[in-house]
């Protein structure tokens, strides 16, 4: 699918933010119209996305392969590998996935521009908008910012990224490798006002945060 026209990479207000809006777009308007082989990849990507944008780390892995892995992030002309954060056997995806959910990286929002099924290979395109807890930013991305140490600032990104999910002959996920325009920059966040972060993401830093109040 392809909306006919390209968004421009730009915050969306908060009120459109909707981690689950990817899974449920697929599920509910290209799942139905796809049979065999292609059905079956992206019947797996729809449950990875569902999965991943609420947290369960059990039922994201269980839509990987054991078998093999390979996550690439490609945009700053190396390898792709980021220093080794991208991991390249399902023990490693398992800490990868594991650090997704205990540093809150998983409420994302994927504006979807467009979306490409083939027989082992699925495409999408679009801005990702991503929340951050404040403290993530110096860490992540090497970006200084004068509340990082304050629990309730957090801040969303928005980049533009072409994403390949590749599967093996059982359907299973293989591998995650995208492309982006270039590493962010501070101007690639704006400051989200509390009442507008996700709830699931405030549940998930008393979750692994040890906040019983």
């Amino acid at each position: 699918m392809y909306i006919g026209h390209t968004i421009p990479q730009r915050p969306i207000s908060f009120d459109q933010f909707d981690p689950d809006y990817l899974a449920n777009y697929v599920r509910e308007n290209i799942l139905p119209t796809l049979e065999g082989r292609r059905k079956q990849i992206c019947q797996n990507f729809v449950d990875h996305a569902t999965h991943e944008c609420k947290g369960d780390l059990s039922g994201l892995l269980d839509t990987c392969s054991k078998k093999s892995q390979d996550y690439r992030r490609w945009g700053s002309g190396d390898d792709g590998l980021m220093d080794g954060i991208q991991p390249q056997s399902y023990d490693e995806l398992e800490v990868f996935y594991g650090n997704l959910m205990a540093f809150t990286l998983f409420v994302i929002h994927l504006e979807l521009e467009k979306f490409v099924v083939g027989e082992d290979t699925l495409c999408i395109e679009g801005n990702v908008h991503q929340m951050y807890p404040a403290a993530m930013l110096p860490v992540a991305f090497g970006l200084d910012v004068d509340d990082a140490d304050d629990d309730e600032a957090v801040y969303m990104l928005t980049i533009r990224m072409a994403l390949f999910f590749i599967f093996d002959e059982d359907g299973m996920g293989i591998g995650e490798q995208s492309y982006t325009n270039g590493d962010p920059t501070i101007e690639s966040f704006v400051k989200v006002p509390k009442d507008k972060v996700p709830q699931r993401f405030w549940d998930n830093l008393k979750k692994f945060g040890g906040d019983d109040e």
